[in-house]
């Protein structure tokens, strides 16, 4: 296993220390908002796609935003994806690029969730979009031109956590599966429960104390440990869960939980394909312009969605 971090990821971080800005966590959400906008997103000329369009989904009190990403014409696959920055940061236009290119290169008609955000909505509020998200998908696939019998749940850091915890609430609740989970990087158990969190803890572009403001920010009063929806790993069965692409990075707090997931749905019979980045740090797959190896993961991630829609009448797998 090497021990250096990749040179164009810490060229990264020599650009941030270089420019003196104050950590995340010690900035208003506002702020915090405004200065990961500021970082993340694209300007310029996008990468085309035939259609890209912003649809309202009504619920109860509320509308939910999908920004549809489709590559091609025809009746497509569909994933639903759920983009990270702890619950709280983050948002359609940080991840556009991402979503752009990996419905370009898997085939996929990505939908990408505008999701409440916490502090102003606190779990259960985000995962409650999700879940209605994606029913809504399914029930509306001749609106949106999408095949609901091959259907994927993606999701980026805090949205691979909600991406986890969706495929068990379909699980438990009977509803009809994904035939493939990817999740990169994810937070799947309480607060500071792993080695890394003190090994990787600082120095890095997600660090111990932004994970603590976090978890300050989307945890609700009270929160139960056990609570397999708000900690995945905390879950008891994990044996009916779709088959499962996960990332992890070496130089991320987060490393070892991650891990765990991944060793722990193997154990329950899940056909996982797990990948760990020895040389890359939290949020590699929002820096793949830059980080050429990450370029190459987020190809993958694109490529096993669309193993996964070829073979999809069959025996849903993923290569190992």
């Amino acid at each position: 296993m090497t021990a250096h971090l990749n040179p164009d990821a810490q060229a990264i971080l020599d650009v941030i220390r270089a420019t003196g800005v104050p950590p995340l966590h010690t900035l208003t959400v506002d702020e915090a908002r405004a200065r990961m906008r500021a970082a993340l997103v694209t300007r310029g000329e996008q990468l085309a796609l035939p259609s890209v369009e912003d649809i309202s989904v009504s619920t109860p009190g509320r509308a939910l935003r999908l920004r549809l990403y489709r590559p091609t014409e025809g009746k497509l696959p569909v994933a639903l994806f759920l983009h990270g920055g702890g619950w709280m940061l983050n948002d359609l236009d940080t991840h556009d690029h991402m979503c752009r290119y990996l419905a370009k290169r898997s085939g996929w008609l990505f939908a990408s969730l505008d999701y409440r955000r916490a502090p102003e909505y606190r779990y259960p509020a985000a995962l409650e979009d999700a879940y209605v998200a994606y029913r809504w998908i399914l029930d509306n696939a001749e609106r949106i031109d999408c095949d609901p019998t091959r259907r994927a749940l993606v999701g980026e850091s805090s949205g691979g956590t909600m991406a986890a915890s969706l495929s068990l609430m379909l699980s438990n609740v009977g509803a009809p599966m994904p035939i493939c989970q990817v999740m990169a990087y994810p937070i799947t158990d309480s607060f500071d429960n792993w080695p890394s969190y003190t090994e990787r803890g600082s120095g890095y572009i997600l660090d111990r104390d932004q994970l603590k403001w976090f978890f300050e920010g989307y945890l609700p009063e009270g929160e139960n440990a056990s609570n397999q929806y708000l900690h995945p790993l905390a879950a008891s069965d994990l044996s009916s869960l779709p088959p499962t692409l996960i990332m992890t990075a070496e130089f991320d707090p987060l490393r070892d939980e991650g891990i765990a997931y991944a060793e722990k749905l193997a154990e329950a019979g899940v056909p996982v394909d797990h990948k760990h980045a020895e040389d890359q740090m939290h949020g590699f797959l929002l820096h793949s312009k830059i980080i050429g190896k990450a370029g190459e993961l987020l190809d993958l991630v694109a490529d096993t969605l669309g193993l996964q829609a070829r073979n999809h009448l069959s025996e849903p797998t993923i290569k190992q």
